[in-house]
């Protein structure tokens, strides 16, 4: 089924690796606590290293200014055995890696596409982190939703910035923001002007903001035993739910 996912991406065969990564190797290189040990161990089935982009088997420039180096990308495939820490999974994996990585996560026929941007360390000379972490819903892609094929359909390599390495994944990046604002806001759709882009995410990140006030709202509501406490917590979520709208309607 995942192959579906590689069919839309079209990556030139040149690329194609298929070589296994050992969990070893993520326990090496990042600082795992003992849940992410867990989670490594119950959750994870096989890593691969699927696809490998650089310059020997892509025509694309590795890239490098002051924040950052991006030599080439790697496309991993994570099989999973459970679902429960993903997102827990996708910091590890991208945290143990010092180059841009496209990570797909597979469990029973659906996937999961996570990225982060890397940046050199301010605090470690030499070494490299990983932030702006972006993670899609689960998708399932024996029948995705109109949103989640026109996502899809927008991943074609052909069709993305390859000038240099930053430019592709950036594009690829974009595409995930899209996508987290069209489960929002109903319509799949990207942005082209730079600067729209970043205030995009702004008011993407302000949306999160207000979903996790209101969720967090909801909790005291099922605790709280005064009525009148009962119905202003309730006053507070219908405004913030305004404001949600608002701000979804200006994604």
């Amino acid at each position: 089924m995942i192959e579906r996912l590689y069919e839309a991406l079209a990556l030139p065969p040149s690329c194609r690796l298929g070589k296994r990564i050992f969990k070893k190797l993520l326990e090496e290189n990042a600082a795992l606590t003992v849940t992410d040990r867990k989670a490594l161990r119950d959750d994870l089935d096989v890593l691969t290293w699927a696809y490998t982009l650089k310059p020997s088997t892509v025509p694309i420039q590795p890239y490098q200014d002051s924040e950052r180096e991006y030599l080439e990308i790697a496309l991993l495939q994570a099989d999973l055995k459970a679902r429960k820490r993903v997102g827990r999974l996708a910091e590890v994996i991208h945290r143990a890696i010092p180059y841009p990585v496209i990570l797909v996560f597979s469990h029973d026929g659906d996937v999961l596409v996570s990225l982060a941007h890397k940046r050199f360390s301010q605090a470690e000379k030499g070494a490299v982190v990983a932030d702006d972490f972006l993670v899609t819903n689960w998708i399932a892609l024996a029948d995705p939703s109109p949103v989640q094929q026109a996502f899809i359909a927008s991943l074609r390599f052909a069709d993305l910035p390859q000038t240099h390495f930053y430019a592709l994944y950036s594009a690829w990046a974009d595409r995930l923001v899209a996508l987290a604002c069209a489960d929002l806001s109903g319509a799949y759709r990207l942005e082209t002007a730079l600067e729209r882009r970043g205030q995009r995410r702004a008011r993407l990140a302000e949306c999160r903001a207000l979903e996790a006030r209101i969720q967090g709202i909801r909790t005291k509501i099922r605790k709280e035993t005064q009525f009148n406490r009962q119905v202003e917590l309730n006053t507070q979520i219908k405004q913030l739910e305004r404001e949600l709208r608002d701000a979804v309607a200006h994604l």
